[in-house]
C-alpha cells in the first residue's frame, strides 16, 4: 500500500462530506490508498456522516479508529501514525481538503526516491475576518535537490520559505513509526513536531505542486488565540521542547536559525496580542507572564541583532508594545 491519510475528527459535521470528496470524487485510483478516520469523540453527527458516505458510495478502504474519550488533535494523528499501513502517510484536518492527483505524483515521487519527507505546497481558504497570519501562502519555489533534513531546515528558514505546518508534507511510515509523535494536549503541535522531524532526516525534498486546501475558521484554534491566553502555555512549552532538542543539533547547520526561530516565539508572546487584538485584562496578564518568567532572556541571547534588541526591549513589556505599535504601522517589523 502507498499512502495512508490520516484525519482525526472532532466536531466538524459541517465539513467532512467536503473533506472526503475531495479524496473519493477525484480520479486517483484509490486501490492503494487507505483513508484512517480517529473519532476522537466529538459531539456532533460527524462519525454519523462518515458511515453514511461510506455506505453511500460503497467505500472499502476507510477505516474508522475509535478513541474512548476526547484527546485533542496530537493523539488523534498519533493514532493514526500507530495505525497505518501505507508507505507514506499523509495528515488531512478534516475541516480542509486535498488535491488527489497532485498528492499521487508526490507519493509515487517520494517513493522513487526514497524520501523520508517530501514538502508541497498548501493554499488556503479564508473563512474568518479575524486577521491571523497563518502563515500558508501559495508559494511557488523550484523543486529542490534531495537534502539532508538539516541542509532543508537550514536553506528553508534561511530563506524564509519554512512553513511548520505538518499537512504540507507527506512522510515515510517507517521513519515515523516508534520515533517521531505530537506532543498530547499542545496547541500548535506543528510547531514542535516538524524541526525535529525535518532536522532529523536524511532524505528530504521540496516538489513545486500545490496538493493541500487549508481553511481558516472563525472556531478555529488560530483564531480563538484571541480570545484568552491559554495559548501561551502551549507557546511556553513548544520553547522548553525545542531549546532540549537544541542541544542535540549544536553541531549542525539548523542550529542557529532553530535557536532564533525560539526567540521569536517569545517575542510572540508580546507581539500576538498587539497584532491580533486582545482585551486590556488579557495584556495585564500577558505582561505579567513575562515579567515572572523572564521571557525576554530567550531572544536576549539570539546572534541576530534586531531579535536581540527586541529582547532586551522586551524587559519593558510597555515600551515594547508602544514600540512595536509604531513598528508595525511602518511596515518595519513583522
Amino acid at each position: 500500500m502507498k499512502l495512508s491519510i490520516i484525519i482525526p475528527v472532532y466536531n466538524v459535521e459541517k465539513y467532512i462530506t467536503e473533506c472526503l470528496d475531495s479524496i473519493y470524487q477525484s480520479d486517483v485510483d484509490l486501490s492503494q490508498i487507505e483513508v484512517l478516520c480517529i473519532d476522537d469523540r466529538g459531539t456532533d453527527n460527524s462519525i454519523e456522516i462518515i458511515k453514511g458516505y461510506v455506505t453511500d458510495n460503497h467505500i472499502e478502504n476507510l477505516t474508522i479508529l475509535y478513541h474512548d474519550k476526547n484527546k485533542g488533535l496530537s493523539e488523534a494523528r498519533n493514532t493514526g501514525i500507530n495505525q497505518a499501513n501505507g508507505k507514506y502517510i499523509c495528515f488531512l484536518d478534516s475541516d480542509d481538503m486535498i488535491e488527489m492527483s497532485n498528492l499521487e505524483e508526490m507519493v509515487d515521487k517520494a517513493i522513487e526516491h526514497d524520501l523520508d519527507i517530501l514538502e508541497g505546497n498548501m493554499k488556503e481558504i479564508s473563512e474568518t475576518d479575524i486577521n491571523i497570519q497563518s502563515g500558508v501562502e501559495e508559494i511557488k519555489r523550484e523543486t529542490t535537490e534531495i537534502l539532508t533534513g538539516d541542509e532543508y531546515f537550514y536553506i528553508s528558514t534561511k530563506n524564509k520559505m519554512y512553513f511548520p505546518m505538518a499537512c504540507s508534507r507527506i512522510y515515510k511510515t517507517k521513519y515515523l513509526k516508534g520515533k517521531f509523535s505530537f506532543k498530547s494536549g499542545l496547541k500548535f503541535e506543528d510547531e514542535e513536531f516538524s524541526p525535529k522531524v525535518i532536522i532529523s532526516a536524511n532524505r528530504v525534498q521540496y516538489y513545486n505542486t500545490t496538493f493541500y486546501i487549508y481553511r481558516r475558521r472563525d472556531d478555529s484554534i488560530t483564531t480563538n488565540m484571541t480570545k484568552d491566553n491559554k495559548w501561551i502555555d502551549s507557546y511556553i512549552e513548544i520553547m522548553d521542547s525545542l531549546t532540549k532538542f537544541l542541544k542535540t543539533i549544536e553541531d549542525k547547520k539548523s542550529y542557529k536559525f532553530l535557536k532564533d526561530r525560539i526567540a521569536n516565539f517569545a517575542l510572540s508572546i508580546l507581539k500576538n496580542p498587539i497584532a491580533y487584538g486582545t482585551t486590556n485584562e488579557n495584556l495585564t496578564e500577558i505582561i505579567k507572564l513575562v515579567k515572572e518568567k523572564e521571557l525576554y532572556k530567550i531572544p536576549q541571547k539570539s546572534k541576530n541583532r534586531l531579535i536581540r534588541f527586541q529582547g532586551y526591549l522586551m524587559q519593558y513589556p510597555k515600551l515594547f508594545i508602544r514600540f512595536y505599535k509604531k513598528q508595525k504601522g511602518m511596515g518595519e517589523w513583522k
